[in-house]
């Protein structure tokens, strides 16, 4: 069977057809943001109380949750994956990304432990930052750009406050950084979910 050729038009349109049809199944669920902005927030809050008021070692710990979060994290990439029927041009990029951040929060860590820094606040933020602000540009997704620059801001503000204060500025960070921008990415997936319904 002899297969029609295309004009220049329709070949357009085709393209354009796949180009639509590839965005609008990239639509992020929102779930990781959330669950990063929440850990953060939570463990920045627990620390704050416990470094002003209680002062238990053990209570330290909490940052082991984020730890422990890289196994749904994992399992939540895998499940977006498979749910998405068109790969997009950027994933392996982003995908990039996020792991050079993952390294990078990594080797802080150890470095912070190993030399007994005192967890340094404005480095956090500054990383913080990076990955929020290049794929919210990436994507232009004006909610990622804005937690991403107050993630720098942020970084500087806390670099000028005493401590324990200086750990609320990780809070707001994971706030504006990632869960305001999971909530809308949420409402937005769950919104175009309803549409092809």
């Amino acid at each position: 069977m002899k297969e029609k050729e295309l004009s220049g038009q329709e070949s357009l349109q085709l393209i354009t057809q796949m180009i639509n049809r590839a965005k609008n199944d990239y639509i992020e669920t929102g779930v990781s943001a959330l669950m990063w902005g929440a850990i953060i927030t939570f463990c920045a809050l627990v620390t704050f109380v416990n470094v002003s008021f209680l002062r238990y070692d053990w209570l330290n710990a909490v940052w082991l949750l984020t730890f422990i979060a890289i196994i749904p994290q994992i399992v939540i990439a895998r499940r977006e994956r498979k749910q998405r029927k068109h790969k997009g041009h950027d994933d392996r990029l982003i995908g990039g990304i996020w792991l050079s951040f993952a390294v990078a929060m990594i080797l802080t860590n150890y470095i912070d432990i190993r030399w007994g820094l005192n967890m340094p606040v404005p480095l956090y933020l500054t990383l913080y930052g990076v990955p929020t602000f290049t794929i919210g540009y990436g994507r232009k997704f004006r909610f990622m750009i804005v937690g991403g620059v107050a993630c720098w801001v942020f970084a500087i503000l806390s670099s000028l406050t005493p401590s324990p204060w200086q750990i609320l500025y990780l809070a707001g960070g994971a706030q504006l950084a990632w869960f305001i921008p999971g909530l809308i990415l949420r409402k937005r997936y769950l919104k175009e979910r309803q549409k092809n319904v």
